[in-house]
């Protein structure tokens, strides 16, 4: 019989507890906190952002005014309504003669790269990666990275005069489809690249995608939510009198920055997905049956060999049910119960099996590879002392049955 896919259901289950990861992991890395800061980030960022936006546009429109009707026509879907003066101020410097100077550009540049380092930090704290590139590249990298997404905004936005064509002269009612799926695609990919810059290399595609569509959702529908918000409760934010329209975009960034990174924790969550099964198989707190973690658990009969002596060590398990034989030769020198690694030492040195583990009945154990267990050390510390503490416990209670101290070899072998 073939393995048996999952069921809708268990899909279902699956999805629910990615969600459940995420939320608990942007609950444990303080995401509002890091919202908080990145929209901080993002305030500072944001005049010199929209100038260098309308300059690269007007460099595609080939017209000042018109990048600034463009710039205004893709930020009137994604702004609350009331960024009206911020684009106005906008406006007013890009017709300053002096807004364009290359020194000027530069420094305007250099303004945004600070919001790309902090998201590059938290994006990395939340995926467990330590940077080891050098600090000059890292923020040759981060002024590059501000430049390109600016580049790729402008290009979305100057697609605002062919989507217009379009939408008049042949699509019809069909353009307003075209005008939303096109925003919500680049969105989506440009989000997409961020987390492919500061993710590991390993991360999947797919992963960084599902958090990438999250966020993205997310964003279109704050604005509706924004409307929908300030439509029932016009007073809301009168206390703030001229200030209204600056504190609410802080609110809408500070909105759009949480989003942004619950996007990250659901990419993250799904690339650490291993290691969360893993730890909660070990915990008991998993359903062992689910077919999403078959390729994780090892089912052995009676008298199944997990590992023969000489061979080389390059898994390691954790005995669920069952127990296993230690043999070293044609003596046993100890016996693993439920709880127990085994295999760790070898399997951590690198070194060829010094025994040989055969199951004393039927077992049920998890099976850790190396791409898993560096998940592990990077998420779950705890799992090190946890293993420390078995193979103490193991070469005490051999201590403690044989008048001599375990050789080297019977260490090894134990573990």
């Amino acid at each position: 019989m073939g393995e048996r896919r999952p069921r809708p259901a268990d899909l279902a289950h699956h999805a629910w507890e990615t969600a459940l990861e995420a939320l608990a992991g942007f609950r444990a890395d303080g995401g509002l906190r890091q919202a908080s800061s990145l929209a901080f980030y993002t305030l500072l960022a944001l005049i010199p952002a929209l100038l260098l936006l309308t300059y690269i546009l007007g460099l595609i429109t080939g017209s000042s005014a018109a990048a600034h009707q463009r710039l205004t026509d893709y930020l009137a879907r994604m702004l609350p309504g009331q960024a009206d003066r911020v684009l106005g101020d906008v406006a007013a410097l890009t017709r300053h003669p002096g807004t364009a100077g290359l020194l000027n550009l530069l420094v305007l540049a250099w303004s945004v790269s600070p919001l790309v380092s902090a998201l590059r930090e938290i994006v990395r704290g939340i995926f467990k990666e330590r940077e080891t590139r050098s600090l000059w590249l890292v923020k040759l990298l981060d002024l590059a990275g501000g430049v390109a997404s600016l580049t790729a905004l402008a290009a979305l936005a100057g697609a605002g005069v062919f989507l217009h064509f379009l939408n008049a002269s042949l699509l019809g009612s069909r353009g307003v489809s075209l005008g939303l799926a096109l925003p919500f695609t680049v969105s989506t990919a440009l989000v997409t690249g961020l987390m492919a810059v500061y993710a590991p290399r390993d991360a999947n595609r797919g992963h960084l995608l599902a958090g990438a569509l999250t966020t993205t959702v997310l964003w279109f529908l704050l604005r509706p939510a924004f409307t929908w918000f300030l439509t029932i409760d016009q007073s809301y934010g009168v206390a703030f009198g001229s200030f209204k329209s600056l504190f609410l975009i802080v609110i809408w960034i500070y909105v759009s920055m949480a989003m942004l990174l619950l996007g990250v924790e659901v990419a993250a969550a799904c690339h650490r997905g291993d290691a969360v099964a893993i730890k909660r198989l070990m915990e008991g707190k998993a359903r062992r049956g689910y077919p999403g973690h078959r390729h994780l658990l090892l089912e052995a009969p009676d008298g199944h060999v997990f590992f023969r002596e000489g061979e080389p060590g390059v898994e390691m398990f954790y005995l669920l049910a069952g127990s296993v034989v230690i043999l070293k030769g044609d003596r046993e020198i100890a016996r693993i119960g439920p709880g127990s690694f085994l295999g760790e030492m070898t399997f951590l040195l690198g070194l060829d099996r010094s025994a040989t583990a055969v199951a004393a009945g039927p077992c049920q154990c998890v099976v850790i590879h190396a791409r898993n267990f560096a998940q592990l050390l990077r998420e779950f510390p705890d799992t090190v002392r946890v293993m420390l503490v078995g193979m103490a416990t193991r070469l005490r209670a051999t201590s403690e049955k044989s008048s001599e101290a375990p050789t080297p070899q019977d260490v090894i072998a134990l573990s």
